[in-house]
C-alpha cells in the first residue's frame, strides 16, 4: 500500500500500525518494516505517529476512546500536538497492552488545552493577509523576458520564476510571516514551518501552505490565476480586503483555475510531469500540430503565438529540448516549418512563407 499522502492521524487511526507499535504481531512488524525500506520518506512522520501514540498510551473505555480520538484528529490537524511531545523516547518504553492502546480523557484536556492556547495565540494567514504597501516590502525581484532566476528565501525556501514575472517579499519575512506577492508565473519550494505559514498572493489569490511545491500563474495579461500543486497540501482562497475566504484545498496532483471576473473556483487534476517539464524547460514534440506548439511554448516560456500567413498545410513537428531559450526552439521549429519571427513583449509573432 502507498502511505505517501498518510499524515500522523493516518497512521494513528490504522489499526495495523496501532498493532506494529504495540509489537505483539511479528507478521504486522515484519509489514511494516518493508513499508519503511520501500518507502524510507516516511520514516520521519512514522518516527512522530510512533511517538505519540506511546506517550499517549493511556487506559480509557471504547466509548471514551471515540470521544478523544476525534479531540486527538483536531489537534494534529492544526499542527500542535506534535511540537507538545518530546520526540526523544525513553528507551525502556518498549510495548504496551491492547488495553492501554488509548488516550485518557484528563490527558486529552492538557494537551488540547496546550493546543488550542498555540492556536488562539498566532495570527491564521489561512484567513487573515497583510495589506501590501510599498514599504512592506524587504525586496522586489523582477525577471525580462525569456530570463529564469531562483530566488533563495532566508527561511529556505527556494522561488523558481519565470520570465517577466515579479515578486515581492515582505519585510518581516521570517520574522512575523511569511508573505510573498506574485505576479507572473513561479515554482515555489516550501520550507516547514508549523509557526509561519507561507503565504503568496497573486492578485485576489492566496496560497497558503506549511511545506510543500506548487505552480502559480498570475501574468497581468490572463483572466485567472491558476494554481498547481505537486506536493504536499495548499489551501487557496479568495483575497477580500485582509480576508481570505472561499477555500479549496488542493492534494497532490490537484490544480484550481480562479476566474478574475467572478472569482470562480474550477477544480481539475493533471499530470505532475508537466510541472516537472516546466521547471527544466523541457519540451517533448511528437508530430505537433501548430495548437500543440502554441500551447506548449505558452505554459514554459509563457508567451502568447500569433500567427500571420498560417499555412495550408498542417504542421507535424517532432523534436525535444531541454533548458534551451524561446530563441533557440522557435529557430529549430522556424527551420522545418518556414516562418520566421518577431518578438515584442511577451507575444511571438509567427510568419510563414506565402
Amino acid at each position: 500500500m502507498d502511505y505517501s499522502l498518510y499524515k500522523i492521524e493516518d497512521f494513528l487511526t490504522d489499526e495495523s500500525f496501532i498493532k506494529y507499535c504495540l509489537r505483539e504481531d511479528p507478521e504486522v512488524l515484519k509489514y511494516w518494516e518493508a513499508v519503511l525500506k520501500n518507502q524510507p520518506e516516511l520514516a520521519g512522520t512514522i518516527h512522530q505517529a510512533e511517538s505519540l501514540f506511546m506517550v499517549l498510551a493511556l487506559k480509557v473505555d471504547p466509548i471514551e476512546k471515540e470521544k478523544e480520538l476525534d479531540k486527538l484528529k483536531f489537534v494534529i490537524e492544526n499542527e500542535t500536538l506534535a511540537d507538545a511531545v518530546d520526540s526523544e523516547i525513553p528507551q525502556r518504553i518498549v510495548r504496551f497492552k491492547p488495553k492501554y492502546a488509548w488516550l485518557s480523557a484528563a490527558a486529552a484536556a492538557i494537551l488540547i488545552g496546550i493546543g488550542v492556547y498555540s492556536v488562539m495565540n498566532r495570527v491564521d494567514y489561512s484567513t487573515y493577509v497583510p495589506t501590501y504597501a510599498t514599504v512592506s516590502a524587504l525586496e522586489e525581484v523582477k525577471t525580462k523576458f525569456n530570463e529564469r532566476r531562483t530566488v533563495n528565501l532566508p527561511d529556505g525556501s527556494t522561488v523558481l520564476l519565470n520570465g517577466l514575472t515579479e515578486l515581492k517579499i515582505d519585510k518581516d519575512y521570517n520574522k512575523n510571516n511569511r508573505v510573498l506577492w506574485l505576479t507572473g508565473e513561479a515554482h515555489f519550494t516550501v520550507a516547514k514551518n508549523a509557526d509561519r505559514p507561507f503565504i503568496v498572493i497573486s492578485g485576489k489569490t492566496a496560497t497558503t501552505a506549511l511545506g510543500t511545491s506548487f505552480k502559480i500563474n498570475n501574468y497581468s495579461r490572463t483572466t485567472e490565476t491558476s494554481v498547481m500543486l505537486t506536493t504536499g497540501k495548499v489551501s487557496v482562497g479568495t483575497v477580500n480586503g485582509q480576508e481570505v475566504v472561499n477555500h479549496v484545498q488542493l492534494l497532490p496532483g490537484e490544480q484550481v483555475h480562479i476566474a478574475e471576473a467572478d472569482n470562480k473556483f474550477n477544480k481539475s487534476t493533471f499530470s505532475i510531469q508537466e510541472v516537472e517539464d516546466w521547471r527544466d524547460r523541457r519540451l517533448v514534440f511528437s508530430m505537433a500540430s501548430l495548437e500543440k506548439i502554441r500551447s506548449v511554448l505558452k505554459n514554459i516560456y509563457g508567451v502568447e503565438i500569433i500567427t500571420q500567413n498560417q499555412p495550408k498545410k498542417p504542421i507535424a513537428f517532432t523534436g525535444q529540448f531541454t533548458n534551451e531559450s524561446l530563441t533557440e526552439v522557435l529557430d529549430a521549429i522556424g527551420f522545418s516549418n518556414h516562418f520566421t519571427y518577431s518578438i515584442k513583449d511577451d507575444k511571438v509573432k509567427l510568419d510563414f512563407e506565402k
